[in-house]
């Protein structure tokens, strides 16, 4: 398995990915996701994405925020988005992108990566085996109450 950073010039490969996860996401119509977007993406400055590949093809990606943590008086690491294409899923993909983007974090001196994960996600069994349950709770103000997922 390779875990490239992707950039630019990897926007054709991503679309269809940031497009399936959208999808499997949202309650209602998927977002507009096309190529465009996801250069824009890729080209955010405080945008991190690593991409698993499996046999030259991209199969996964983790987006990923380094940013400041005010209680540790450190920085901390915020896995955003995390997806595998279900034909790819149980080849440990998902655990190598966490572990990965860890790797970053320590090499960064992160206090911690931690990522938030919707309830009843199928993914919650690998979490809990990779990682720990955070000491906190999250909460959403909705801002367009248009967009649900």
């Amino acid at each position: 398995m390779v875990l490239p950073r992707l950039d630019a010039a990897d926007a054709s490969r991503l679309t269809p990915l940031v497009a399936e996860y959208s999808a499997a996401l949202m309650h209602g119509p998927a977002a507009a996701i096309d190529e465009p977007y996801v250069r824009r993406l890729l080209a955010d400055r405080v945008v991190e994405i690593a991409g698993a590949e499996l046999d030259g093809e991209l199969v996964g990606f983790g987006l990923y925020y380094d940013l400041p943590e005010a209680i540790s008086a450190r920085r901390a690491g915020q896995l955003d988005d995390l997806y595998v294409r279900p034909a790819a899923r149980g080849h440990g993909v998902a655990s190598r992108l966490v572990a990965h983007i860890a790797a970053i974090g320590e090499a960064r001196d992160w206090v911690h990566l931690r990522w938030m994960v919707p309830e009843g996600s199928a993914a919650i069994a690998l979490y809990e085996r990779i990682a720990e349950p955070a000491p906190w709770r999250n909460f959403v103000v909705r801002i367009d109450r248009s967009v649900d997922w």
